[in-house]
């Protein structure tokens, strides 16, 4: 399927997001130094934490409004706090002021705002889908992201130092008019669910019940959280060891160290995808869906296991193209898998839960720095290859053993 053949909320989604991703990658992997520049490392710690924290617990109750209401209007308000705290921010962050408590104040506003937008477009975006183009939108937004996250720290590498304030501009601008574009374009057919609790604690605490007690979305979760911590290993535990363990060393004239090589793993890995995306998902539409899901499964899984105790630059790099491939062949049948799990009665809520996945793996992946410095690299490949391999065993009895067992019980 051709993207001119996709639902119009769903190209609204794709061209949107591309732009607002390749201004926001510019600017938000630099607010953590930022603020360790401008008020301490403790303190740029506090906040970058902080914001987590804050954008998962309002994206839990962005489900639930976003469920009861209609989602557009809800989409709206978020939209239009996110529009304001960046005008702050752009006046706050100019050479002139330089505000740095209110960049960090009005940051906490913008991930409030995040929290209240991403469950209501996810959900009138999967409500515009069908199960027979879902795939192929998954490999376009797939693609668009890479596309637009390289663009955008490339952009920011260029300019963030010198041009702060200009990237702040920009993306206030990008905002505003992705805002007025989908108020005037994107259709929702959700005019909410009144049958949910009106006191919003009650709700999410009611939809988080739900959610627990739907075993396959559980499973899919955990499952989900423990395969994508093998990769946030590579900014944690694999960063360290690269950078006290690869020999500095002359590739091409290019002094190459640890952190240079971790740098161009992740270019490899996102020149890559942008390269042979379409060319990948062609090739395996030939092949069982299930398969392709799980030989793609470990490919990731084993490729980042074995990185985690590898220092040389040909294996390194091999390796990158390794977890790309599969990275390739999994993670759209994963997307798709997903909605199949969503209540249709809460979807926003669902997605919202969902974030925990990413939360989640972040917490595993941290706390592989305290548990390699006990084990030691080739122990530490094991200890992510376990982790990632439970994290399969999940998907397969959420997504195929359960799937069967309740066809066979209808």
């Amino acid at each position: 399927m051709k993207f001119k053949d996709f639902p119009t909320n769903v190209r609204l989604r794709l061209v949107c997001g591309f732009f607002i991703r390749i201004v926001g990658s510019a600017i938000f992997p630099f607010m953590a130094l930022y603020f360790s520049e401008e008020l301490g490392k403790i303190a740029a710690g506090i906040i970058m934490t902080s914001f987590v924290i804050v954008g998962y617990v309002t994206g839990l109750f962005g489900g639930y409004f976003s469920d009861r209401f209609n989602r557009k209007h809800v989409l709206q308000i978020g939209q239009l706090v996110q529009i304001l705290c960046f005008i702050g921010m752009t006046v706050a962050i100019h050479p002139s002021n330089n505000w740095a408590l209110a960049v960090a104040i009005l940051y906490f506003g913008h991930a409030v705002a995040n929290g209240l937008n991403y469950p209501a477009l996810e959900a009138i975006v999967i409500d515009s889908m069908e199960e027979s183009n879902r795939k192929a939108i998954y490999v376009y937004d797939y693609w668009l992201v890479n596309l637009a996250i390289a663009g955008g720290v490339m952009l920011g590498g260029a300019f963030y130092r010198d041009y702060r304030f200009g990237l702040f501009v920009g993306m206030t601008l990008v905002l505003t008019i992705t805002t007025i574009v989908l108020q005037r374009y994107l259709v929702d057919s959700h005019q909410g669910n009144r049958s949910t609790p009106a006191n919003p604690i009650v709700g999410v605490i009611q939809n988080y019940r739900i959610a627990l007690n739907d075993r396959r979305w559980m499973l899919f979760v955990l499952g989900s959280m423990l395969v994508f911590s093998t990769e946030f290993h590579m900014a944690n535990y694999i960063g360290v060891h690269l950078a006290e363990s690869f020999q500095q060393r002359s590739i091409g004239g290019v002094p190459f160290d640890g952190v240079r090589m971790m740098a161009f793993m992740q270019l490899e890995n996102t020149l890559l995808v942008v390269a042979i995306t379409f060319a990948v998902t062609a090739f395996v539409k030939r092949y069982r869906e299930k398969y392709v899901f799980f030989i793609g499964l470990s490919l990731y899984i084993t490729a980042y296991a074995a990185i985690t105790s590898m220092n040389s630059f040909l294996i390194l790099a091999v390796l990158a193209v390794v977890f790309t491939v599969g990275e390739l062949l999994y993670s759209p049948i994963r997307q798709v898998k997903q909605v199949d799990l969503l209540d249709p009665e809460r979807r926003a809520s669902y997605l919202a839960f969902g974030g925990l996945t990413f939360h989640g793996a972040k917490l595993v992946a941290a706390a592989g720095i305290v548990v390699g410095a006990f084990i030691g690299p080739v122990f530490m490949s094991g200890y992510i290859f376990l982790f990632g391999a439970l994290g399969a065993y999940l998907y397969y009895v959420s997504l195929y053993r359960m799937e069967s067992v309740r066809q066979l019980a209808a």
